[in-house]
């Protein structure tokens, strides 16, 4: 099977998963009228997927990449390395907090998805921590929702 083959079976894929995704956070109705209500971020999410899958599909039908493509060991560690990050991630974040799990993980799936060529240590830390903080400082003092502190207890 070619690349290019993959690509538009992953891609229908996800299209149509987003629009599960959009289709079953349709029920999910705002309390009060202000609210956003429980079903805003599925929907956020889904045309989010649904917006990806339809560039990607672009994209796809655009290139002229007619090759045949074996998996290559990269990949599958990559992907196995990305499972791990995952599951170590969810394991820690009541444990540790939100701010040292979501760094830590951000920073060792930065590093799993780098390449020797692009790979930048003290670009990966910056990025983790400022990007932990921004979403810990929105979520606690924009939204008004608590994330687990862990060990740091604020």
């Amino acid at each position: 099977m070619t690349e290019k083959s993959k690509n538009y079976i992953c891609s229908v894929f996800f299209l149509i998963f987003g629009a599960f995704l959009y289709v079953q956070s349709l029920p999910f109705k705002p309390i009060s009228g202000k609210d956003l209500g429980s079903g805003f971020f599925p929907k956020v999410l889904a045309v989010g997927i649904i917006i990806t899958a339809l560039v990607e599909l672009y994209l796809t039908y655009r290139s002229n990449d007619q090759t045949k493509d074996d998996p290559s060991d990269n990949d599958i560690k990559g992907g196995v390395l990305t499972i791990a990050c995952i599951c170590a991630y969810v394991a820690l974040y009541d444990i540790l907090g939100f701010l040292i799990s979501t760094i830590a993980y951000l920073f060792f799936q930065m590093v799993v998805l780098s390449n020797e060529k692009n790979r930048n240590l003290k670009q990966f830390a910056i990025v983790s921590v400022l990007s932990a903080i921004v979403i810990y400082v929105v979520f606690n003092n924009l939204i008004g929702m608590s994330l687990p502190d862990g060990i740091l207890e604020f």
